[in-house]
């Protein structure tokens, strides 16, 4: 499974090179990135993203609805990427490059759920932890 970080400047690049203080420098050869410039367009975005993906690509994009994300979204649509993730962080993509799971369906979604427990939240010197069931609580009460 080949790996393409789409987002806006550097970031997919910067995450690679962090990812790979971790994982190994064998991180390159399975992830690469494709940065949206200031100012490019979604048609030329599109036309740059395509040229580095195929049939059998993971897109991970930096937010839904941006510029990077509706370019691979629409490559997923023409079946020119196997799966589109959006919001990546760190987790998400170590869980991708080690994760051996038996499909891409499987790894994506290993990856969204290591990406969703790897965003928590603390507050106060003894570290209390903001739940989502709080969360949910105080919505409820509101």
């Amino acid at each position: 499974m080949k790996l393409v970080l789409a987002s806006h400047g550097g970031l997919g690049c910067e995450m690679i090179k962090s990812v790979a203080m971790i994982l190994g420098v064998s991180v390159f050869e399975r992830a690469k990135c494709v940065e949206l410039l200031e100012g490019e367009s979604l048609e030329n975005y599109y036309e740059k993203l395509s040229r580095s993906v195929d049939g059998e690509t993971v897109v991970l994009c930096d937010l839904f609805g941006g510029t990077p994300s509706r370019a691979a979204l629409m490559l997923l649509q023409e079946g020119k990427v196997r799966a589109v993730l959006t919001g990546f962080n760190m987790p998400m993509l170590i869980d991708l490059l080690s994760n051996e799971a038996p499909d891409v369906e499987s790894a994506v979604r290993s990856a969204r759920q290591a990406g969703v427990q790897g965003v928590r939240a603390f507050v106060g010197a003894e570290f209390r932890e903001i739940s989502e069931s709080q969360e949910k609580s105080l919505i409820e009460k509101s």
